[in-house]
């Protein structure tokens, strides 16, 4: 699985990171991936965001756990 290095207008979807926090890339922007969800979003998560949500998750439990995230911050207004 491969991650988006220096890519402009980089931004976490769940974090809202643009920033590498990793202190020898301060003037990079995170490495995200796009990942496209069991409902067909597409959503934008950095590496740790990533680690967070797919634990030991088979790739069809994983997208419909970011669908069903999605739709909870979207209720909140996050």
């Amino acid at each position: 699985m491969s991650f988006e290095y220096n890519k402009i207008n980089a931004k976490c979807m769940w974090c809202k990171r643009t920033k590498n926090p990793h202190p020898d890339f301060l003037k990079e922007t995170i490495p995200t991936k796009i990942f496209k969800t069991k409902k067909g979003r597409m959503i934008e998560l950095c590496f740790s965001c990533f680690e967070q949500e797919k634990k030991s998750f088979d790739d069809d439990v994983f997208k419909e756990k970011l669908d069903h995230k999605y739709e909870t911050m979207k209720l909140l207004n996050l």
